[in-house]
């Protein structure tokens, strides 16, 4: 079987889209290159980026000869499609749904909320922005535990399994953002425990924000 050629990703070290991918990236440990893209110097909006995704927003996976592709949850899927092992579901077809209907909780119903842009719409008084961010992160994410408490974990270390799915590959880069905001994670204390563990397993800690971070 010939080798697949190598991919890049274009992503910014604190976003949470970007981090979904580098996890997952790691988990099925896919050969790639990275390359940063500094959303506070707005290299998001220059040309040479938007050619690549005309969104100009993070994440970007290129692989040689194929059209760009934006949006983590369509990368994690082509990615789950052709690298198949390990998987990001588990279980039966409706055990994956409850998969997919946590990861959108965060996908659609958090993240985009807080996203640099809409902070930026909503108002440009810091306060006002992080006030908006962490309403709707403790909406979200009451909704993402009160999920958890409806599913048959039995003591599962990830959301529905002992192995990450899509759901963690989203909740933990959420939980992350709901630090850096202010929210106190104690009041999820499955979405902390699932948080707490992941951080422990080495393609999480290889693909947080931590490693990431510009050092100058």
């Amino acid at each position: 079987m010939s080798e697949k050629p190598k991919l890049t990703l274009f992503h910014y070290w604190r976003s949470s889209a970007s981090w979904r991918v580098r996890w997952g990236l790691a988990i099925k440990k896919v050969p790639h290159e990275e390359i940063a893209v500094n959303l506070l110097k707005s290299e998001e909006k220059l040309s040479e980026y938007t050619s690549q995704n005309p969104s100009g927003y993070v994440p970007c996976l290129v692989s040689p000869g194929k059209i760009s592709l934006g949006e983590s949850l369509a990368i994690l899927e082509w990615l789950e499609e052709t690298y198949p092992e390990p998987s990001f579901f588990v279980g039966d077809s409706y055990l994956r749904a409850r998969i997919r209907q946590l990861a959108e909780t965060v996908n659609s119903g958090i993240q985009p909320l807080h996203n640099m842009d809409v902070l930026k719409k909503f108002s440009e008084d810091k306060d006002k922005q992080a006030e908006w961010a962490r309403h709707w992160i403790l909406r979200g994410m009451r909704v993402f535990e009160d999920l958890l408490g409806a599913t048959d974990r039995a003591g599962k270390k990830f959301s529905v399994a002992d192995q990450p799915t899509l759901a963690d590959i989203c909740l933990i880069p959420q939980c992350f953002a709901a630090n850096r905001f202010g929210v106190d994670l104690s009041q999820f204390s499955q979405c902390k425990a699932i948080y707490d563990h992941a951080l422990t397993t080495e393609e999480c800690k290889a693909s947080a924000p931590d490693f990431f971070q510009p050092k100058d």
